[in-house]
């Protein structure tokens, strides 16, 4: 037997294989034994005829048959002999048999690319750093406050604290309603900042049996469309106050008693948010900048597998596991193309990463996060280690987390600092991955 290997990139390979008579005589002879065991011949019970007979009433048909069988041996035989590891499934492109004098068949497949690996020590890039000042401090301290707002009854919205349930009724350019475009019992809170400003200004002094009606801005630019308001219901919003109740609500094992106290310990808390917010971002950005700095090659096979799982996830968001009625599985794919690329060239420097740095898993990686399991499910702790020890996937993620740390205290952070104003006010480069990032965020209340 004969083979060659034609490589048309690093990941993409061919193997042509040629197998004269003689090479294929061992193969034919198993299969015609095969054959052998379920034949059914007149005058011998089923499986007992000659093999001899068989050969000469069947043997042309059987070894034309059994062509596709050989195949596959011969290539699997290849790849245990070769140490060679395809990705996905392999493919027939080209079958020839000469009856009885030479098979020649191609298989292609891919495998997984060697590439030269950028340095990855001293990866540059940056980290959004947010001081948090009175602002941020104030507007945390009020949506927490807004999560347990009460309401009172109002004789009519003269401020923005208020909420206005409306019946609301569409009409046309001449003032007549529109049949089907009314709501009953629509509720709005006046200071929630998606609320159109036209909209805001002309239900202010608006009384519980008050009707309106109101323009504004259409979907269309430069037009406007009219509405009939009638005001049902005027509830002014009711901020909890800043004292010791509110306080054990938010914080039940805490004992906090003063303004002071409450402000510092949601201090605390967003700093511990924003750190781990910060250290994501700076994860993130590492990713992305090793991707840039290296050229590798993505096989289409491990593209594909990383799609399979996205549909999966889909899939499993539904009770019965099934895609959406009219969910256009070959759009999304298509869609979701891009980032699956991303995280298939992510996967393959990461491993190039750890094999270089020869790092792995040992007991005492294992120790910390075995604890900390076994204390989160209130668990015992050799129940939780038995599981853990052969479970390759908290392997993973322990390597994972292993192998970031390791880029992280080589990176060169530039951290850059802005003001609530988004504005830059500093910038410093550090490797401590210690400092707070707080990206800049709104929060509303919603009533």
């Amino acid at each position: 037997m004969e083979f060659k290997v034609n490589k048309a990139d690093a990941v993409k390979h061919e193997v042509e294989f040629e197998l004269s008579y003689e090479d294929l005589a061992p193969h034919f002879e198993k299969a015609i034994k095969k054959y052998q065991k379920k034949a059914e011949i007149p005058g011998f019970r089923k499986g007992k005829a000659p093999v001899s007979m068989i050969k000469r009433m069947y043997g042309e048909m059987i070894e034309q048959a059994s062509l596709e069988d050989v195949a596959n041996e011969v290539y699997k035989n290849y790849l245990d002999e070769n140490h060679v590891h395809p990705l996905g499934e392999a493919q027939m492109v080209d079958m020839d048999y000469e009856n009885r004098q030479l098979f020649k068949f191609k298989i292609k497949y891919e495998v997984k690319p060697d590439f030269d690996l950028a340095d990855y020590k001293g990866v540059q890039v940056s980290r959004t750093v947010y001081e948090i000042n009175d602002k941020i401090l104030d507007d945390e301290v009020k949506y927490m406050q807004s999560k347990h707002v009460t309401y009172e009854p109002a004789e009519k919205a003269d401020g923005d604290e208020f909420t206005i349930t409306m019946d609301v009724q569409k009409l046309d350019e001449t003032g007549v309603d529109i049949i089907g475009q009314r709501d009953k019992d629509v509720r709005f809170y006046l200071n929630d900042p998606q609320i159109n400003k036209e909209f805001k200004e002309q239900l202010d002094q608006i009384a519980p049996g008050e009707e309106r009606v109101l323009m504004l801005p259409g979907q269309e630019e430069g037009t406007t469309e009219k509405y009939k308001v009638f005001c049902t219901k005027v509830e002014k919003v009711v901020f909890p106050e800043l004292k010791e109740e509110f306080y054990n609500t938010i914080y039940k094992d805490a004992e906090i008693k003063t303004v002071d106290e409450f402000r510092a310990k949601v201090r605390t808390d967003l700093e511990g948010i924003y750190k781990n917010i910060g250290d994501q971002e700076i994860r993130n950005n590492i990713v992305s900048e090793l991707i840039k700095l290296n050229d590798v090659p993505v096989p289409d096979a491990l593209v594909e597998n990383i799609l399979n799982s996205y549909v999966e996830d889909v899939k499993n968001q539904n009770p019965k596991r099934q895609l959406p009625a009219g969910f256009d599985e070959e759009e999304f794919r298509r869609t979701k193309r891009s980032e699956a690329i991303l995280q298939v060239k992510w996967y393959l420097i990461r491993d190039k990463i750890v094999e270089q740095e020869k790092m792995e898993v040992s007991e005492a990686d294992l120790e910390p996060v075995i604890e900390a399991d076994a204390k989160k499910y209130n668990l015992p702790v050799d129940k939780i280690k038995t599981v853990y020890e052969n479970n390759p996937d908290v392997r993973y993620r322990i390597l994972d987390d292993k192998l970031m740390n390791f880029l992280i205290e080589n990176a060169k952070i530039k951290d850059v600092l802005k003001s609530d104003e988004n504005e830059a006010e500093n910038t410093e480069e550090t490797t401590d991955e210690d400092k707070e990032a707080k990206p800049k965020k709104t929060r509303k209340k919603k009533s």
